[in-house]
């Protein structure tokens, strides 16, 4: 194993780097804080022995960022086409090294075998190593970045040569992680005391008043939770005064888009049923005979619990039956239920005590996921940036207090584009929406 620590050692090292493959894990200088709010520490890279997608790999190097020992070497790391491993993709993408081809290998890890402990806690396992060793967590001199080398080198050998990966773009590589990268970038506003009084452990994660959410992807259906530091962003009391904290930059209010009845309409997609263009609870209110908040419960009831032959009297949910147990009898034959955007399979071996329900509840909340991925992507390639929180029907965006409308109507133009009306919501912090 190699510090690239001179001008010869640069000039090796991008011999390997510009020819061979190879597995980067980023190591960061504070392990608990987000990579936007951190610094890079050093890349561990191991090249492969050969240009193929199999093979032994021959030679360790550590590309270090911060170090006391030597002047960072400018390296060029853009010039590499080679296939790429990377442990935390979304991560490293934020760094803004402008590398090429890299495939997240806890996505493969994760699909494949997902009881792998290299993905229950990477950092935590790190640390408590050290801990054990009695060694300090110190990622500034060449002793302390050679021994985190050393573990590294242990956990390719152990978690990652061992194991098949295969370098091919998927939906969630190729677009789920990018998108969600650039979401995170825009970060989010708070008042800094009322932040630090509610989480304050999470101190240390406020860049001046801005902190940085993180999407977690790695989950069955890729629907990514968002918490970070602590604080579950994807889920903030709505009750409690905690979503006063959030608030927009200056000369800026909040818009907000929710999408109606969402679970309902993909359900309406997905069986060719359409749907009014109006409160889709309050017409199934309506069939039922209640009120719109009785309505909104039952219809949740049904969704996830299963269509009983009362409901069935209703034509939506006669059809909705019908779909459920003719794609179970289907996933059945082929073993796993396939995605309609990202053609992602995931096998019923991932489905405790699968059902044709709960099939169906899968298959449900990854096209959810699939549809709002494919909605961001519309509008950063229209150039709206802007947008700094995504939750499941709920898109939070920064609008300027002085603008014109037009920006606002294209948004909801964009989000609308799928078929799903939406409404939209102004206040001037995340509880006055």
């Amino acid at each position: 194993m190699q510090i690239v620590e001179t001008y010869e050692q640069k000039e090796i090292f991008l011999n390997y780097w510009n020819t061979e493959s190879c597995i980067i894990f980023p190591i960061w200088v504070d392990l608990e804080k987000h990579p936007l709010n951190n610094e890079l520490s050093f890349l561990y890279i191991r090249f492969r022995d050969d240009e193929t997608d199999q093979g032994s790999y021959k030679m360790d190097w550590i590309l270090p960022f911060k170090h006391n020992d030597c002047e960072h070497l400018e390296i060029d790391l853009s010039s590499s086409t080679q296939n790429k491993k990377v442990y935390n993709k979304k991560g490293l993408m934020q760094m803004n090294l402008k590398i090429q081809k890299m495939y997240d290998f806890q996505l493969d890890y994760f699909t494949k075998n997902n009881s792998l402990p290299l993905l229950e806690s990477f950092t935590e396992g790190l640390t408590n190593f050290y801990s054990k060793l009695g060694l300090r967590v110190d990622l500034g001199n060449s002793i302390s970045i050679m021994r985190w080398g050393s573990v590294l080198q242990g956990v390719t050998d152990q978690y990652v040569d061992t194991h098949e990966i295969d370098f091919t773009d998927s939906w969630v590589d190729d677009r789920l992680i990018p998108t969600l990268s650039r979401v995170e970038q825009i970060g989010l506003r708070v008042v800094q005391k009322k932040f630090i009084d509610k989480w304050p452990s999470a101190e240390k994660q406020l860049k001046d008043d801005i902190v940085f959410t993180e999407y977690n992807p790695y989950t069955v259906t890729s629907r990514p939770s968002n918490r970070h530091g602590g604080v579950n962003y994807g889920a903030l009391n709505k009750n409690d005064g905690t979503r006063e904290i959030i608030i927009p930059r200056e000369n800026k209010i909040f818009l907000q888009l929710d999408y109606d009845a969402y679970h309902v309409r993909i359900i309406g997609k997905m069986i060719n049923y359409e749907l009014p263009k109006t409160s889709a609870h309050q017409w199934l209110a309506d069939m039922y005979g209640c009120d719109y908040d009785e309505s909104k419960s039952r219809t949740f009831q049904i969704i996830y619990g299963g269509v009983s032959i009362i409901d069935k009297r209703i034509p939506f949910f006669a059809k909705v039956d019908e779909y459920i147990q003719t794609m179970y009898k289907e996933v059945l034959t082929l073993g796993y239920v396939e995605t309609p955007i990202g053609k992602r399979r995931i096998p019923l071996e991932y489905i405790e005590n699968h059902n044709a329900q709960k099939v169906f509840n899968y298959l449900l909340q990854a096209t959810e996921t699939e549809l709002n991925i494919e909605i961001i992507r519309k509008l950063h390639e229209a150039g709206i940036e802007t947008m700094c929180l995504y939750s499941y029907d709920a898109f939070l965006f920064e609008y300027d207090n002085y603008g014109s409308s037009d920006e606002a109507k294209q948004i909801k133009e964009i989000i609308e584009s799928f078929g799903f009306p939406v409404k939209a919501s102004w206040g001037t912090d995340y509880s006055k929406l």
